[in-house]
């Protein structure tokens, strides 16, 4: 080997390992250890997003009783997007315990199970979008009101 096929091939052989590392099946243990994990990560994610919802929906009280048009638009637009970032800690823990579940799935099944955890994902997080765009657009309806 020259001087180039050297490091190239332990660079080969070693991504060629971790990639079968990743398809092993982990054990009842360490999927349990890793689900807790992710649960408890989701619930602290989660437990700051509805704090911070909660300051948002404290700071924008007054707007949102507001005769004005565009403070009423303000705080919609400030409460839809602390909503979905309420949403989006629930979508994405939920991902995180789903693959963490997978990981204790035969080898062969744990592609399926990951594409599916994803493609769940991505339902939910366009969900959340949908929403968020709809308050948005109610945000600025409302906000036209003063522009009348």
């Amino acid at each position: 080997m020259n001087s180039l096929t050297k490091p190239l091939a332990v660079v080969l052989i070693g991504s060629l390992a971790a990639l079968a590392a990743c398809n092993k099946r982990e054990t009842p243990a360490e999927v349990n250890a890793d689900v807790a994990k992710a649960q408890t990560e989701k619930a602290e994610d989660v437990n700051e997003a509805l704090a911070d919802r909660s300051e948002v929906a404290g700071d924008t009280a007054k707007d949102a009783a507001s005769t004005d048009p565009d403070d009423r638009g303000d705080a919609i637009e400030d409460r839809a997007e602390a909503n979905y970032n309420v949403a989006m800690a629930k979508i994405d823990g939920d991902l995180k315990i789903a693959k963490q579940t997978c990981d204790g799935m035969a080898a062969a099944m744990q592609k399926d199970c990951n594409v599916k955890a994803e493609a769940a994902h991505d339902v939910a997080k366009s969900a959340a979008k949908v929403t968020l765009d709809a308050e948005k657009a109610r945000s600025n309806a409302v906000q036209k009101l003063d522009n009348k």
